[in-house]
């Protein structure tokens, strides 16, 4: 599905934006923390103060109106010989704590984001992205930046 390039970059990538559709066909589009678990990617409802409950959030409404959804991870740099994406499409699910596959998503999140070891998220729903098509454009080298990962 990726390509060794692409899977690292996507790996060590820090944001990235997921796109979903609404009921009349419109995009939504947020930046989202992530996770790759084999070749899904995770993405967690966290706790960060939010306005409404997870299931009145746009994106999960969108998901379980249509799963069609895509993610994209990108480099910018003033240097253009540095930029670089990754657009990952497919199918999207929201998966509630129960799930088979929470733990090793959880622990995922986790070990990329020191952030969340203070949050709940074994208790909070999941928006997985399982692949379809992967496509990448430009220098997907590791930057210094990517170093020194937790």
């Amino acid at each position: 599905m990726y390509s060794e390039r692409e899977r690292r970059f996507v790996s060590n990538a820090r944001v990235a934006r997921l796109a979903t559709v609404d009921r009349d066909g419109r995009p939504h589009v947020v930046p989202i923390c992530f996770a790759l678990v084999g070749d899904r990617l995770v993405s967690p409802i966290d706790e960060k103060p939010k306005s409404v409950d997870a299931d009145a959030l746009t994106r999960v409404r969108n998901v379980r109106h249509d799963p069609r959804a895509a993610v994209v991870v990108d480099r910018y740099s003033d240097d253009w010989s540095r930029l670089g994406w990754v657009q990952i499409r497919g199918e999207a699910s929201i998966r509630e704590p129960r799930d088979s596959t929470f733990a090793s998503a959880v622990s995922s999140l986790r070990t990329k984001y020191p952030q969340y070891d203070d949050h709940r998220l074994e208790d909070r729903p999941l928006v997985v992205l399982d692949p379809r098509t992967v496509v990448s454009w430009g220098n997907l080298r590791p930057s210094s930046n990517d170093r020194n990962r937790r």
